[in-house]
């Protein structure tokens, strides 16, 4: 589980995780960009994302959201 707070307006570079992940906006706005379709998330909206998939973000200052992330995330070393 990830609890994220956006200080500034901010985007995400296009990535792929090999894991799923489930997400949840809790304040503000999260557009999520998959396969060139931009889609707005705001507070109590949800998507799930599957591994594989090809996505990015812009967020809004002031945006919360929760992740839960599945597969192999848990196991990443500590540095």
């Amino acid at each position: 589980m990830a609890f994220w707070t956006c200080c500034e307006t901010a985007a995400s570079v296009a990535h792929v995780h090999d894991y799923d992940e489930y997400m949840i906006v809790v304040q503000g706005c999260y557009t999520l960009i998959i396969g060139g379709n931009r889609i707005p998330l705001k507070a109590g909206q949800e998507y799930f994302i599957p591994r594989g998939v090809l996505r990015g973000g812009e967020l809004l200052a002031g945006t919360r959201t929760i992740h839960a992330f599945g597969g192999h995330r848990a196991d990443r070393t500590q540095e």
